[in-house]
C-alpha cells in the first residue's frame, strides 16, 4: 500500500505516460493553467489537480490481506483525483488566426486518445519510446490491491465556468477526468484483540410468550377489569408464559410474581415504585449464555395497557369551609409533571404543581382549595385521568364513600 506520496506518483505516471504514447509528442507539464512554465517552447498538455475527495464506498474498508484479521483501528485513506486536462500555449497573444485553434485540438484529442486507451494503470505498463526500460507506472504505485483507473468525467457548462474564472486565465481547450482510487495507509497503531479461547454454540428453542388479558384478580365485583390499586394482585392470561427464566414488567418497573407461573396465567403483584397513570404489561424471558452464564436479552411478549389508581388514605381536616384548602394523602407518590384533580361530586378542583417530597417512597400529600357548594360529597383523586376507588353497596346499589362534608 502506498504512502503520503500516492497523490503525487499518480501525476507523475499520468505525465509520463503522456510523454510516451502521444503520436504527436509535446511536452506535458503538471501546473495551474495560468503558470508560466520555464524551459517550455509552444504549445504543452498540462494536467492539473483541481479537486481531491474521499471515496465513499472504501472510506471504512481494509485492505484484504493487510495485518492481522483481529486488528482494528484507522483503515486506508482512499481519495478520488479530479483532473484538468488542457492544451495552453504561452506565446499565444490577442491576435490569432481564424484556424489557430485547430492544432490545440488535435493535441487535446491526441492526449484523451492515449487515457482511452490506457483508462486502468496496472504494474505491467512500460515504456517504449523515450525510455525503453524504465516503467511508467510509479514505484510509489506498485502492488496496490485497488487498481488506478481513470474516467473521463463529465463537466456542465457552468461548473466548467466557475472553475476557468476561478484561475483567472482565458478558456482553453480541455476535458476533465477522475482517477479512483488512491489509496494512502494510516500511520496509526492498530490495536490487536485477544484471540478467542473457546468456542461454544448454544441452542434454544424459541417460545415467544403472548399476553391475551390484564384483570385484577380476584375480580372486583365480579368484573374483570384491568384496574388495579398499589398492593393489589394483577392476573396476566396468555399463552407461553412460563419460562425457565420469567419476568413481569409493568411500565418498566419489574413487578414480583407471586405464586407458581404457568404457561396460561402469572399473577404479580402491583408495586409501590409505580406511579398511578397507564402503564405497559410485559412478560420477559431472560436467558443466559456462556461458561459462566451471563444475562442476555430476552424475548419480550406483547405490550397490554393497564391503569393503576390512586388511593386516598387520609384527608385533613375532617371538615372545612368552602374556600378552605385541605390536605390528601395520596399513595403511589405523585411524581412531578403529573395532573392531580380532587373531584367533590361532580366538581373537579386542581392541584398546585408539586415538587417532590424527599424520602416520599410510599404517598404524597397533595393540598385542594374547597369549591362550593356546601355539603356532603363523594371524594375522588385523579391523577393523569386515573381516579380513586369509590366503595360501591350491591346490596343498596348506592356508594358507601368516601364521603367528605363541606361547611
Amino acid at each position: 500500500m502506498s504512502g503520503y506520496k500516492a497523490i503525487a506518483a499518480v501525476s507523475s505516471t499520468l505525465r509520463t505516460l503522456l510523454r510516451d504514447r502521444m503520436e504527436d509528442q509535446k511536452p506535458v507539464t503538471i501546473a495551474p493553467p495560468g503558470m508560466k512554465v520555464t524551459n517550455i517552447v509552444g504549445k504543452r498538455v498540462n494536467l492539473f489537480l483541481y479537486q481531491v475527495s474521499q471515496n465513499g464506498f472504501l472510506r471504512n474498508q481494509e485492505i484484504p490481506g493487510h495485518g492481522h484479521p483481529a486488528a482494528y483501528g484507522s483503515p486506508p485513506l482512499s481519495l478520488d483525483l479530479s483532473y484538468l486536462v488542457s492544451v495552453l500555449d504561452p506565446a499565444e497573444g490577442d491576435e490569432i488566426t481564424e484556424t489557430a485553434d485547430l492544432a490545440s485540438q488535435q493535441i487535446l484529442g491526441d492526449a484523451m486518445r492515449v487515457l482511452h486507451d490506457h483508462a486502468m494503470l496496472h504494474d505491467g505498463m512500460q515504456t517504449r519510446r523515450l525510455l525503453p526500460t524504465a516503467p511508467i507506472l510509479d514505484a510509489v504505485l506498485l502492488n496496490q490491491h485497488e487498481r488506478v483507473k481513470l474516467y473521463l468525467q463529465p463537466v456542465d457548462l457552468e461548473h466548467l465556468t466557475d472553475l476557468w474564472t476561478s484561475l483567472s486565465v482565458p478558456y482553453r481547450p480541455s476535458a476533465a477526468y477522475e482517477v479512483c482510487v488512491v489509496q494512502i495507509e494510516s500511520l496509526t497503531e492498530r490495536p490487536v484483540t485477544l484471540p478467542v479461547q473457546i468456542r461454544q454454540v448454544f441452542v434454544q428453542t424459541f417460545r415467544s410468550p403472548q399476553v391475551t388479558e390484564v384483570f385484577r384478580e380476584p375480580p372486583l365485583g365480579g368484573v374483570r377489569s384491568a384496574i388495579a390499586a398499589t398492593g393489589e394482585t394483577l392476573r396476566i392470561a396468555g399463552t407461553n408464559l412460563a419460562a425457565a427464566q420469567t419476568r413481569v414488567i409493568l411500565g418498566g418497573v419489574d413487578a414480583p410474581i407471586t405464586g407458581d407461573p404457568s404457561d396460561d396465567q402469572i399473577d404479580v403483584r402491583v408495586p409501590a415504585t409505580l406511579p398511578a397513570g397507564v402503564h405497559a404489561v410485559e412478560v420477559v424471558h431472560d436467558r443466559n449464555f456462556g461458561t459462566p452464564a451471563d444475562p442476555h436479552g430476552g424475548v419480550r411478549s406483547n405490550a397490554v395497557p393497564f391503569m393503576l389508581i390512586p388511593t386516598v388514605t387520609d384527608v385533613a381536616p375532617a371538615t372545612a369551609a368552602v374556600g378552605a384548602t385541605i390536605t390528601a394523602t395520596v399513595a403511589p407518590p405523585v411524581l412531578p409533571g403529573q395532573r392531580v384533580d380532587l373531584l367533590l361530586g361532580d366538581e373537579p378542583v386542581r392541584a398546585e404543581p408539586l415538587a417532590l417530597a424527599a424520602g416520599a417512597t410510599s404517598s404524597t400529600t397533595v393540598d385542594f382549595v374547597l369549591p362550593p357548594p356546601a355539603g356532603r360529597h363523594l371524594l375522588r383523586v385523579r391523577v393523569d385521568g386515573a381516579e380513586s376507588r369509590l366503595d360501591y353497596n350491591r346490596t343498596t346499589r348506592a356508594f358507601d364513600g368516601p364521603f367528605y362534608r363541606v361547611t
